[in-house]
């Protein structure tokens, strides 16, 4: 009880330092950002959140992404939360077992020449389970401080953003002979994955010397994603911005479709490759926090079958896939309902059939009698008979009639069909949707359609879920503070030493007020008044984990965070 009246009263005196937080490049949020629970993270637990991330390699499970770039693949063991910081591992490790395969002509743990052993490198990676959709992404981190980089990222449809990807240290001996301003660079990309664009495309690549090396502390960085621009920053003051009218002119944005979130660290093999002297200690990424708010409202989940973004299914989010080669494109060009839709769009040859697929696991039907229905925009100049439309688990392949509509317009079409099961759950083999264009069902010489708003009449699809998690503790600005312990050496009147302690903590600063002792949970355990320039507070009776320390001068506030151990 004492907990919530003490919330309660610090949110009425406008001194609640575990409500929702604003962005340090914009501390009394005008513009309107509200957080996005689901893609942000304390890491103030004693675990990842499974429920939020998953970890490529944990359990030799990659989910068909990536393994990390060779010499150096991910392993699951190299992630781990401790102190509220999430932290990303790389190490030399001999004994792991690599996958038998290469990345960029290089094995895992090995060569170009072969599997030989001689770069046994694991790192690590965590991914979101949700994507979003703009809004401005801030990172408190330290970079791993060895010949690895420290990468903060997003991918969506056919296209990347590397917020952050910055590198540590050189390799002992500096191999690719590189400049010492490698280290102190803040390296942002857009690139590309559009399989349509030109040979000679070229991606949207920044570097920045901010005159600190990146492993040196740590430090804010934020990236503002709009429909309309992009923007960097550094410790909340901007650093660059490009509109999307300068990179559409370069065929540059690929960014107006959800992204999922990326913390990696990768060994660059152009800066030189690292050898076993470079890992004397484990390399170590440290993340403090990520948030991510977004404008109006926030959103991590989406009409997938509208082709609005990804299916979540099984607390997972995956995209639609096809083969580059089949000429399925999800555009915001036209759409029925929302902003995008499907396009077909061939000339010339057909030959075989064309298909997209949902993945696996992501339908969840009932057995027994069902319709299926879409909306189609067929061209002036396009002639189809049918589109098929399979499920996989039970098989059912049902056939749509698409002649004789009407076009130039948004016109329903549907079909119905019956099966024996319920939709398969598994990951591997479960029940999914492929559509295909057949050759033999194009009658013209160019085939362009759109296709948009699948549904079933019977669904178990329940929509959106409710973020069940409890809250995160936040910081809001007052008078000035910056947010999770980032204190500016202008406003840092207080030091408190050591961090970690054991058993008494020493606050040391001219200024006078009152000090109170919070645990991570917001419970207050302890209060006292500071009146001399040094006071000791014990901690003896304390549970070894993670604390906050407030002290109150007047109208201004100070919060730090205290690890005991």
């Amino acid at each position: 009880m004492k907990r919530i009246i003490l919330l309660s009263l610090l949110y009425t005196l406008h001194h609640n330092i575990f409500a929702q937080v604003n962005p340090l490049s914009d501390p009394d949020n005008q513009g309107g950002w509200i957080l996005n629970k689901w893609a942000s993270d304390e890491f103030n637990g004693e675990e990842l959140n499974k429920g939020k991330w998953w970890v490529l390699g944990e359990n030799n499970d990659y989910r068909a992404k990536w393994k990390g770039r060779a010499p150096g693949q991910f392993a699951g063991h190299n992630v781990r939360v401790e102190n509220g910081e999430l932290i990303l591992t790389s190490q030399w490790e001999p004994d792991f077992d690599y996958a038998l395969e290469t990345n960029n002509d290089c094995y895992y743990g090995g060569t170009t020449e072969g599997p030989d052993g001689s770069k046994p490198i694991t790192q690590a990676s965590v991914m979101s389970e949700t994507f979003f959709r703009y809004g401005y992404m801030e990172i408190r981190c330290k970079a791993a401080d060895g010949p690895v980089t420290s990468a903060f990222w997003t991918t969506g449809y056919h296209g990347e953003i590397d917020m952050i990807e910055n590198y540590g240290r050189r390799p002992v001996g500096n191999p690719e002979n590189q400049p010492e301003d490698l280290e102190r660079r803040y390296r942002t990309n857009l690139i590309s994955w559009d399989p349509d664009k030109a040979s000679d495309h070229k991606n949207w690549k920044v570097e920045d010397d901010m005159q600190v090396r990146m492993a040196e502390d740590y430090y804010v960085f934020g990236f503002e994603w709009d429909k309309e621009y992009m923007k960097t920053y550094f410790n909340g003051k901007l650093l660059r911005s490009v509109t999307k009218e300068e990179l559409l002119a370069k065929d540059q944005w690929k960014y107006d479709y959800p992204h999922e979130i990326w913390l990696s660290s990768e060994v660059f093999y152009w800066y030189g490759l690292p050898s076993e002297v470079d890992f004397e200690k484990p390399l170590e990424f440290k993340v403090d926090y990520i948030r991510v708010w977004q404008k109006e409202e926030t959103q991590s989940f989406f009409n997938a079958k509208g082709f609005e973004g990804p299916f979540h299914f099984q607390g997972r989010s995956v995209m639609w896939w096809n083969a580059p080669s089949h000429p399925w494109r999800i555009k915001n060009e036209k759409a029925a309902e929302g902003e995008f839709s499907l396009k077909f769009e061939k000339e010339g040859n057909f030959d075989g059939n064309y298909s997209i697929f949902s993945p696996f696991g992501s339908l969840d039907l009932p057995s027994g009698d069902n319709e299926v229905s879409f909306q189609i925009w067929l061209d002036e100049e396009t002639e189809i008979d049918n589109i098929y439309l399979t499920l996989f688990n039970p098989r059912k392949s049902i056939r749509v009639s698409t002649e004789g509509i009407p076009k130039g317009e948004w016109v329903t079409v549907s079909q119905t069909f019956d099966r024996a099961e319920v939709s398969n759950p598994s990951l591997t083999e479960g029940d999914r949707i492929q559509l295909m264009l057949r050759s033999r069902d194009v009658k013209s010489d160019k085939a362009l359609f759109y296709i948009d708003d699948i549904q079933f009449k019977n669904d178990n699809d329940e929509g959106p879920r409710e973020y069940p998690y409890p809250d995160d503790d936040y910081e809001v600005d007052n008078g000035g503070e910056e947010p999770t312990g980032f204190v500016p050496s202008n406003h840092k009147l207080f030091n408190l030493y050591p961090n970690p302690v054991q058993n008494q903590l020493n606050i040391e600063g001219l200024g006078k007020g009152k000090v109170e002792l919070f645990s991570s949970q917001g419970t207050l355990l302890y209060e006292t008044e500071k009146t001399a320039e040094n006071l000791i507070v014990s901690l003896d009776q304390y549970v070894n984990g993670m604390y906050f320390v407030l002290i109150r001068m007047e109208d201004l506030m100070y919060r730090y965070k205290v690890i005991k151990n």
